[in-house]
């Protein structure tokens, strides 16, 4: 790790919350990203030497040393400006579950990637920001959310990302049926064909407009039939014992529809009230398929992103 010099830029201590996110919301596989209202907050202070503490999800297991992927992330910054990384103390606060298809990766380069930006002294714009978080996360529909809240349509322009952000109309809620077993996203991509029939991939094109449409407009009863997908979840569904038996008891329970989150195996059902019959059925059904332990959750969309906010000493 580089020393830094003496004419370091100096800061005030910060903080920074990520959201949690949801992707593909069914169809949008590698497209589409929602934020979500719980957060992992990264809070940084000038230091003597470098020290890093993970408290929450994953405490125990991720390493608190320059191996960490929020230091690296950090660091990596810095030597996009040709400088060392300052010395501090980064102190994380993990809300989101790591490995469960909620963009635990995502909330880590982003709050790192802001983080570094102002102890820089923000160089760097959001835009940049993103386009740096995709490079490292190798797919925007994550960091995109993560990085500016609401529902976010994501794309590319050659080898840049394209992010467009809507802000969804309220009263939408998202039910979360969280396993207790990880899934990593290299294992749920690994699941997938090479190649799909052409009809497949023209229903997830309809069906990724009408999602987008429904968050935009506040049509949500659109969500019934367009959170449908045929390119990804249908392959996946065999890593999740309980998958199906749980997507089929979120719609007999009320709510709108149910998807994949991202890579799984968190299963996020999309509803307007009452919620605890959506939870309850959801976990019920999960775990007399065989799917094991849960905890079930109901969450607002977060519309924020990415906050900075200062500290006190």
């Amino acid at each position: 790790m580089g020393e830094t010099t003496e004419d370091s830029m100096p800061f005030h201590p910060f903080r920074v919350r990520v959201p949690a996110t949801t992707a593909n919301l069914g169809p949008g596989f590698d497209c589409l990203g929602l934020a979500l209202d719980v957060h992992n907050e990264l809070s940084i202070r000038p230091a003597g030497e470098f020290s890093l503490r993970v408290r929450g999800e994953g405490e125990g297991q991720a390493p608190e040393n320059e191996r960490n992927l929020i230091w690296r992330t950090f660091a990596g910054l810095f030597e996009r400006l040709g400088q060392p990384p300052p010395r501090v103390n980064l102190e994380c606060l993990n809300r989101v579950p790591l490995a469960r298809g909620l963009g635990s990766s995502a909330a880590a380069r982003v709050a790192a990637l802001v983080a570094a930006n102002r102890c820089a002294g923000d160089p760097f714009a959001r835009e940049e920001l993103l386009q740096f978080a995709v490079e490292a996360e190798g797919h925007p529909d994550n960091v995109a959310p993560a990085l500016l809240g609401g529902l976010v349509v994501c794309g590319a322009d050659g080898d840049r990302a394209v992010a467009k952000r809507i802000e969804p109309k309220p009263g939408l809620r998202v039910v979360l049926l969280i396993p207790e077993r990880k899934l990593s996203t290299e294992e749920a991509r690994r699941a997938l064909p090479k190649e799909v029939p052409l009809r497949d991939a023209v229903a997830n094109l309809q069906n990724t407009a009408l999602t987008a449409l429904a968050f935009a407009t506040g049509d949500y009863p659109l969500l019934k039939s367009s959170l449908s997908d045929r390119l990804h979840q249908p392959y996946r569904a065999p890593l999740m014992p309980g998958f199906l038996a749980a997507l089929e008891a979120a719609r007999d329970s009320g709510a709108l529809g149910a998807a994949l989150s991202g890579a799984g195996p968190t299963i996020a059902a999309f509803a307007l009230g009452p919620f605890d019959p959506v939870k309850e059925a959801m976990k019920v059904a999960f775990e007399d398929a065989g799917g094991g332990a849960n905890r079930v959750v109901a969450l607002d969309v977060n519309l924020r992103g990415a906050e900075i906010e200062a500290l006190s000493g």
